[in-house]
Order: C-alpha cells, then sequence, then structure tokens
C-alpha cells in the first residue's frame, strides 16, 4: 500500500509540474565567477537563467527583543532559529510569489531597510507587518522593518526565499549566488563540462 501510495503521489506531482520546470541547480556561485558562468550558457546555447545573490543571517531579535530557539515550542521554529537564514535582494518580487499582505517598493525605494517575508516562515516564528528583525549577518547585524508578507509557490523549482530586501540593504555583506534552470536530458553532459 506504501509503495502504491508513495508511486502515485509522485507520478501527480511530476505530472503537475510544467515541462520545462528546473531540474538543475546551482548554489554558491562565487561574485568573480558570474561573467564566466553566463559566457558558458551563452556558448551552450543555454538560456541564461536569473542569478540571485543570497546573503546568510541569523534571526537574532524581533522588535528588538532577543529570539532563541528555546523561546519556542513548535519543533519548526526551533529549527528556524537554529540556523542561518538565506537571504537575498531584488527590485522586483520573483515569479510564483504573490502578495498576501503589505506591499512591494518602488524602484526608487533602494537602500530602504525594509524586508518581505514569506508568510509560512512568518506564522511559524511570529512575525507580523511592521515587525523590526534583526539578522546577525557575518558577525556584524541589521535591522529591517517588514513591508509585506507573500505566498511562495515552493512547488516550482524556481529560486526562492525566505526574506528579501531592496537592492542596497544586503550587498555589503558577503553573497554568494544560486540559480537553477532546465537542461533537457540529451544534454546531461553539459553539466560536467560546467562543472
Amino acid at each position: 500500500v506504501l509503495t502504491l501510495g508513495r508511486d502515485d503521489l509522485l507520478h501527480n506531482w511530476r505530472t503537475s509540474l510544467p515541462p520545462d520546470a528546473p531540474n538543475r541547480f546551482l548554489v554558491n556561485i562565487q561574485p568573480d565567477q558570474l561573467p564566466a558562468l553566463e559566457q558558458f550558457f551563452s556558448e551552450h546555447q543555454i538560456k541564461a537563467p536569473p542569478l540571485f545573490p543570497m546573503v546568510r543571517g541569523r534571526l537574532s531579535a524581533i522588535n528588538g527583543k532577543a529570539v532563541t530557539p528555546e523561546d519556542y515550542t513548535d519543533p519548526r521554529a526551533k529549527r528556524l532559529l537554529e540556523r542561518e537564514f538565506n537571504l537575498s535582494w531584488a527590485t522586483e518580487m520573483q515569479p510564483g510569489n504573490q502578495l498576501v499582505t503589505g506591499s512591494w517598493w518602488a524602484k526608487g525605494d533602494a537602500d530602504q531597510a525594509v524586508l518581505s517575508v514569506e508568510e509560512g516562515i512568518a506564522k511559524t516564528v511570529g512575525i507580523k507587518l511592521g515587525d523590526k528583525l534583526t539578522y546577525d549577518v557575518a558577525g556584524s547585524s541589521f535591522t529591517a522593518s517588514v513591508t509585506s508578507l507573500r505566498k511562495v509557490d515552493w512547488d516550482s523549482f524556481r529560486v526562492n526565499f525566505f526574506v528579501v530586501a531592496p537592492p542596497g540593504v544586503l550587498e555589503s555583506y558577503p553573497a554568494s549566488y544560486v540559480t537553477s534552470f532546465h537542461l533537457p536530458p540529451e544534454r546531461a553532459e553539459v553539466m560536467n563540462q560546467l562543472v
């Protein structure tokens, strides 16, 4: 029964994905590797996927009050507070993200200390619109206000983040890049060349 149920779930999941859903993921791309990566995609006639900056930060306070895993009874909340979050920045909201409450920043809002948070993690950790979140990033901290909550389609296999800031907030911190893209099975050897 478990095998049949598992196979049925996997089949339904696979058939619900679009045929060009990302099936390759690149992580920990360093800033100095970006030009060579873009050139590689061009030389191999692969549509260059969007590259997303990623900064690792640990949530240390909400509204000036320190938070620790011990403050929560929910096991998921505890796990989230024990690890670093993947933070990113973007001018526009990614496809597959939908604003639930609040507002996304305008292009002129660069450098504003504001954040958009995924609604599920906000509920789990107890984050609300207007809260001021403090993150520790590589030994220094920054504080920003939550101006929107987003629903994220995690099943899209696109790169998504729990927390996003506008440009100008996170760029001074160490960042790597991440992306996902679709590579037809008959071109799998390209990944060996890329690596």
